[in-house]
């Protein structure tokens, strides 16, 4: 039974992965964590189930699949819970990803045994947690005035080759603009970057690209 003054902490993992989480947190955190296991987000129904965690660790067997539905799904499930994720590895643009659906926390699984504990600790104190290589994504990406312009004509839905005429540009150096714009925000396309920058929740919106809502020019309705 876990002793008076610990913090329920739960995991969403596999089995094999779940006992190893379970066994770091134990040994380095006996007196102040108790855990609560969930098979999966899907698993977690309703608040009654979140009531009193005071974090939750979401192991993910594939971040670049994972990130844009179940993080974001567990986090505006979870509300005001830190949520770390937990993964094999992890690249730059996917701890963009995690940040902007919720997470607070982005741990690999090398760093499990030495940070998981220091991890849990810093979210539960209102800090963001990521691996020290990646400290730049945690703000939001500086962007260039290229990128700017770029990314606002993909928001006004422009296509790449609209888009290098209006700007005089040869349709390779806009792929090129985009492709660093993209993994600066930490998206795989243009729609989903366009996503990002619009919804109001996840932080970014047209301020990122220095407009407002009513400048960005509608361009034609092309799917892409």
């Amino acid at each position: 039974m876990p002793r008076r003054g610990t913090e329920r902490i739960g995991l969403i993992a596999g089995d094999g992965t779940r006992e190893t989480i379970a066994e770091i947190l134990a040994i380095l955190a006996r007196e102040e964590f108790s855990l609560a296991f969930f098979e999966s987000v899907e698993t977690i129904a309703d608040a009654d189930e979140l009531s009193g965690l005071a974090a939750i660790v979401l192991w993910l067997e594939d971040a670049v699949a994972s990130i844009p539905g179940l993080v974001e799904t567990l986090t505006k499930r979870s509300q005001r819970i830190p949520v770390v994720v937990a993964c094999a590895d992890i690249q730059r643009w996917e701890v963009r990803a995690a940040l902007a659906a919720g997470a607070v926390g982005v741990i690999v699984e090398e760093d499990l045994e030495s940070g998981l504990g220091s991890c849990l600790r810093a979210v539960r104190a209102g800090q963001i947690c990521v691996p020290r290589g990646h400290w730049r994504q945690v703000e939001p990406p500086a962007l260039s005035a290229r990128e700017k312009q770029v990314l606002g004509l993909v928001v006004g839905g422009y296509m790449n080759s609209q888009i290098a005429e209006r700007l005089f540009l040869a349709e390779s150096t806009v792929k090129s603009h985009l492709s660093s714009a993209f993994g600066k925000l930490g998206v795989r396309s243009r729609n989903e970057a366009a996503e990002l920058i619009l919804d109001p929740e996840r932080g970014l919106g047209l301020g990122i690209l220095g407009l407002e809502a009513e400048h960005v020019e509608t361009g034609p309705a092309i799917a892409g």
